[in-house]
């Protein structure tokens, strides 16, 4: 028969190795939230770029004589854009997706329940609010189009809220972003139950 210091001891090494596995799924989300991250930069920056190429096509194509050193400036403008851009993009996406609120594995505070549709709705609140930064890093990016198109910004998908500029029309995440979500997804539903089993001392 164990004594209460054996199961105590047994308890305690079970907890541990929960504690173990918790901190290793975590560290392998953040991981993928990195991923995605680094996808979401090169996602906006082939966005971008052709915008800003259809933006200077654009404007090549209805140049008249009258406002051609008008024109000649906004594709100057354009161009310089293109070429300063990628040094931009990298902290318009950290600063609207690296965000502790955004990634479930980063809370400190976690609900307790584990069933299914609880996770499928978790995972459907944060693919919304990932797509919702998404439309707004896009918003960010291509702000300086409207500047150079008298205040509106190339083509009709956009809006405006608080100020900022949002992408409206339908978005489509790259293959990388994708794999990427789904390999975080997959991973929580363990992360979930992990976290119940420590918080309940099973």
């Amino acid at each position: 028969m164990k004594t209460e210091d054996q199961v105590s001891d047994n308890s305690q090494e079970k907890l541990n190795r929960l504690l173990a596995r918790l901190e290793d799924t975590r560290e392998k989300m953040e991981i993928e939230t990195q991923t995605f991250i680094e996808a979401t930069k090169q996602f906006t920056l082939e966005w971008t770029r052709r915008e800003i190429e259809l933006a200077i096509l654009s404007l090549g194509s209805e140049s008249s004589f009258d406002n051609l050193e008008y024109d000649n400036e906004k594709l100057s403008k354009l161009k310089s854009g293109l070429k300063e851009f990628p040094f931009r993009v990298s902290n318009i996406v950290e600063s609207n997706l690296n965000q502790e609120d955004l990634w479930i594995h980063r809370k400190t505070q976690l609900h307790a329940g584990i069933s299914m549709d609880y996770i499928e709705f978790k995972k459907y609140k944060m693919l919304k609010e990932l797509t919702v930064s998404i439309r707004l890093i896009l918003g960010c990016s291509a702000e300086f189009l409207g500047e150079l198109n008298d205040g509106k910004p190339e083509g009709k998908g956009w809006v405006k809220e608080s100020e900022k500029r949002k992408y409206v029309c339908f978005l489509r995440f790259s293959d990388e972003m994708t794999a990427s979500l789904n390999r975080y997804f997959d991973r929580l539903e363990e992360f979930f139950v992990l976290n119940h089993k420590i918080k309940e001392g099973i």
